[in-house]
């Protein structure tokens, strides 16, 4: 029997025993045992709608019955109407403060609508009150990370390895974590950790793509971004990954195609957007980069690269004065950024000369081979 069969046994008996539950239940409406195991069950095997209706007359003639308050939070999150569902947490934990389920329940929800901010000092709580799930840790190193907190998630990651039996959610994350943290041994190992425990881990995909990429191999990058694609179309990373390496190829139409539909996922993510600018301004297509770099800028005004390639599209237009703007701020942010090198190369054998400034943009798609300095930038922009 293949492993798909055997799930498909196991649902099946499920819901087998759930029905029989039910009918017991039925018979013997005031067996607290029972109902407690039948709900149990519901919940686990995905009838939420029993759940919510049992929930929902229990409260009608109970108003301050918790556990009740809980089942119904329980099954709203199932069936994925989180805004309700946070009501009823919210008043559930004005009663019991200290009902560190209902908090890590109540910042789930708010990471499922992208209310990052929201969930964290929820997810925190539990943090402190002790509590290290795989389910909170996840919940709680991701939201971290969505909000740029990359050094205090790594913090809460070293302090807390996965289990061996905590499967692919949870070494995923930490994966994702750690390529953006610039630590590439451990996103390594938790990406392996990941996609042993479900080859079709999303962020074990994504990640090992993203290590692929770095080390240029290739058709192993985007074979796995493909993947995640066939099996998650709106996952941003893989679509810049593959604009990214369109890009490397030269091939800036389809880089543009890609880095768009990546940047429509990830609009906060101002290093899609830069890479993005620079696949217009190898193309020399200033007016598209610009206004692409001031989107980045509206992610993000502290990136240097950001102002850098920004001053590069000033330089090519002879706007010095502007160049040189960009250029303060840029290596104030960043003396080291890759972007100004660019800039100041324009501005000292280019400026104002269109076909001097074409030749540069020329030589500078050549410096796109995987040992260049516009690979270097471009991998930096994915970490950003």
């Amino acid at each position: 029997m293949t492993a798909s069969q055997e799930h498909a046994a196991g649902t099946a008996n499920t819901l087998t025993r759930l029905n029989r539950m039910k009918s017991m239940l039925a018979a013997d409406p005031q067996n607290g045992r029972l109902a407690r195991d039948c709900v149990d069950l519901a919940l686990r095997s995905g009838d939420y709608d029993f759940v919510l209706d049992r929930a929902t007359r229990a409260l009608a003639a109970t108003p301050d019955d918790l556990q009740s308050h809980f089942d119904r939070a329980s099954a709203l999150i199932g069936k994925k109407d989180f805004r309700s569902a946070i009501e009823g947490l919210r008043t559930l934990l004005d009663r019991v403060p200290s009902l560190t389920a209902a908090r890590i329940n109540l910042g789930l929800c708010h990471y499922a609508l992208g209310e990052y901010a929201q969930a964290l000092p929820e997810l925190q709580a539990a943090y402190a009150a002790g509590d290290r799930s795989p389910d909170l840790l996840r919940l709680l190193v991701s939201t971290s990370h969505h909000l740029g907190l990359v050094d205090e998630a790594v913090a809460i990651a070293d302090e807390n390895p996965p289990p061996e039996d905590s499967g692919a959610a949870l070494p995923g994350v930490y994966a994702l974590l750690y390529i953006d943290a610039d630590q590439p041994g451990p996103a390594s190992k938790w990406a392996a950790r990941a996609l042993a425990a479900n080859p079709n881990s999303i962020d074990g995909l994504t990640a090992q793509a993203t290590l692929d990429q770095v080390a240029m191999k290739v058709a192993d990058a985007r074979e796995r971004y493909d993947r995640v694609l066939e099996l998650a179309p709106a996952t941003g990373r893989a679509w810049v990954g593959l604009g990214t390496l369109a890009l490397l190829d030269q091939d800036f139409a389809r880089a543009r195609e890609l880095l768009t539909r990546g940047v429509q996922f990830m609009p906060n993510h101002a290093g899609s957007w830069l890479v993005l600018a620079w696949t217009h301004l190898f193309a020399n297509q200033l007016d598209e980069a610009e206004r692409t770099l001031e989107r980045a800028l509206e992610v993000d005004r502290n990136f240097a690269e950001t102002h850098g390639a920004l001053a590069s599209v000033r330089a090519l237009r002879g706007d010095r004065a502007g160049a040189e703007r960009e250029i303060e701020v840029a290596q104030r942010l960043d003396p080291e950024g890759l972007s100004v090198q660019f800039a100041r190369s324009v501005l000292i054998a280019a400026a104002g000369d269109p076909a001097a400034a074409r030749r540069l943009i020329q030589e500078s798609v050549r410096a796109l081979a995987p040992s260049g300095p516009f690979k270097r930038l471009l991998d930096r922009a994915a970490r950003h």
